[in-house]
């Protein structure tokens, strides 16, 4: 019994780290909003980002963690398509927010439930049962009640909605390949300095360094919101997810954080003035329906069972040669 509730402690605070960054970074169009509107493109908004929370990390970790600085050449091998997914992922979501509005991009990066069902299918040849894919029919069907392209309803921009699936497609692969740096044994605080390094080191060279410094300082709202984009809106919830991934799988992840999709859907219309309509809810409803059945049933769990098994053959294999 106390091993049970040991484990159950253990995945509940997993899954409470999850559900408190989604909600977090679901907020983040606050920020990203008031650093638009002062001339700023993704690209730069998301080296601002980047930059910020580097700093952030390196400084907790100069106090209370100088391990964390320490990584051989494996762990940088495994944190470099962790970066690159991130960089590609972040960039397109905040473009898909200035393009579709914060509503139908945190519905449209919600899709990366289903690429992560076709990536484990194409990747680890895991099986895909009838329940999962009436889950994608179902979510694409809300995906596209909830942007407006069954109804109409107001002006949908068909490359704004190719980017946030993009990001759709970025988030899954990223959940992936940062979750394959923290099974190796790297802590979570290493995992994010060299993420966010290699991040900024890519992103800066094409944010214009010299104009995006000129917007960040031009208005004290502007750098307060800099400030809070890499502080209270990056590194906070990514340590938080970086914890929740450590001790839950991609799956459970994926589910949590639709809480993200949630709390974007409801400050669009509350801070934004985004139309709310009654369809647009529906859609909502359908795509928390379909993750719902995509992670239910034995199937996950049988996935589950057998990649963990995969894993140990090959570590065996790993330690008898």
């Amino acid at each position: 019994m106390e091993f049970f509730r040991r484990v159950m402690a253990g995945k509940a605070s997993s899954m409470a780290s999850v559900a408190s960054c989604a909600v977090i970074w679901g907020m983040i169009g606050i920020c990203t909003d008031r650093l638009a509107g002062a001339g700023m493109g993704s690209i730069q908004i998301n080296a601002v980002r980047a930059l910020v929370c580097l700093l952030a990390i390196c400084a907790a970790a100069t106090l209370f963690d100088r391990g964390a600085f320490r990584i051989d050449k494996r762990g940088l091998l495994l944190v470099v398509p962790a970066a690159l997914t991130k960089v590609f992922m972040d960039v397109l979501y905040i473009q898909a927010q200035t393009m579709v509005g914060f509503s139908a991009a945190g519905v449209l990066l919600s899709t990366n439930c289903y690429f992560a069902l076709a990536i484990s299918y194409l990747f680890f040849r895991d099986r895909i049962p009838a329940r999962r894919i009436a889950a994608a029919a179902i979510g694409s069907a809300g995906c596209a009640l909830a942007v407006g392209i069954m109804t109409g309803v107001g002006e949908v921009s068909m490359i704004g909605i190719t980017i946030g699936l993009g990001a759709g497609l970025g988030e899954a692969m990223h959940a992936a390949t940062f979750k394959l740096v923290l099974d190796k044994g790297y802590s979570e605080t290493t995992a994010l300095i060299y993420v966010f390094l290699l991040s900024t080191a890519i992103l800066i060279p094409f944010s214009d360094p010299v104009g995006t410094a000129r917007l960040v300082f031009s208005d004290v709202s502007v750098l307060a919101a800099s400030i809070a984009i890499g502080l209270v809106f990056t590194a906070l919830p990514y340590y938080l997810y970086s914890r929740g991934l450590k001790g839950l799988d991609i799956g459970t992840v994926s589910v949590v954080m639709f809480l993200e999709t949630a709390t974007a859907a409801t400050i669009g219309p509350v801070l934004f003035g985004e139309t709310a309509t009654a369809f647009s809810a529906i859609g909502v409803g359908l795509i928390f329906l379909s993750v719902v059945i995509l992670n239910t049933g034995s199937g996950a769990r049988k996935t589950d069972k057998r990649r963990m098994l995969r894993r140990s053959d090959v570590e065996d294999r790993r330690h008898t040669s």
